[in-house]
């Protein structure tokens, strides 16, 4: 079995650098890049027993995060499903805008191809399985290039994999900018609620509340991804 690291480059007194620290638009989506070097690993390693053992691990925790998609996207389906019976016609008297419906049909759309994408490549993780060159086959399929004869992933295959995890995020951005559209417009003047009125009421108090609630739940999010990908950063100083 090879010594040689799989991953990195290492200095003259034989020490890793220390990677730098990562930007936040490759914060958010450090998940994606951790997925990369998984298969990175996998492909790269010399052994052959540890390459399909770490193909097996690659494959089941990919079957596992497919149908926890896939349960998760039907479950948002069904709720963007359900908007088409809320009243079209709001509080203030104005009718519910058509950016809010385009949004959550769209939505829609992101679920129900999360719940698809998932399905399908579940299906065909447990066909390659079944065949008695499985393992090769899905290393293959997932291999792209090879600079310099160095086995690594493709972009293209690893984004498809994680399509899915994409597609469901898209669904819930959609869904929750059609409901802040919406809890503004019913806040602002209209038939029922005159300009030489009060603006502010019930609805312009439930509107205020809706963004200060979605402003922390978007921080706590940024602010989790954010530190999820520092752990990354700290794998060198664990050696030492």
């Amino acid at each position: 079995m090879s010594t040689q690291p799989l991953l990195g480059q290492h200095t003259e007194n034989g020490t890793e650098p220390r990677p730098k620290r990562r930007k936040f638009p490759r914060r958010f989506l450090s998940s994606l890049l951790t997925a990369q070097d998984g298969i990175e690993i996998m492909l790269q390693c010399e052994d052959g027993e540890l390459r399909d053992e770490l193909t097996k691990r690659w494959r089941d925790h990919k079957l596992e995060e497919l149908n926890f998609v896939g349960t998760v996207g039907a479950l948002l389906a069904s709720c963007l499903s359900s908007t088409s019976a809320w009243p079209n016609v709001l509080n203030n008297g104005r009718d519910k805008p058509w950016t809010v419906r385009a949004l959550w049909f769209s939505g829609l759309v992101f679920a129900l191809f999360s719940v698809l994408v998932a399905g399908l490549q579940s299906m065909r993780l447990h066909r390659l399985s079944a065949h008695r060159d499985g393992l090769r086959k899905i290393r293959a399929g997932l291999c792209g290039s090879k600079p310099g004869g160095v086995r690594r992933p493709g972009r293209a295959q690893v984004y498809s994999w994680e399509a899915s995890p994409i597609f469901l995020l898209l669904s819930v951005a959609l869904m929750v900018i059609g409901i802040a559209v919406l809890v503004w417009v019913s806040a602002a003047y209209g038939p029922n609620k005159p300009e030489h009125g009060i603006w502010w009421d019930e609805n312009a108090k439930m509107a205020v509340t809706f963004t200060v609630v979605l402003c922390f739940a978007v921080s706590v999010l940024l602010a989790s991804q954010a530190a999820l990908s520092d752990s990354e950063s700290k794998d060198a100083e664990l050696d030492e």
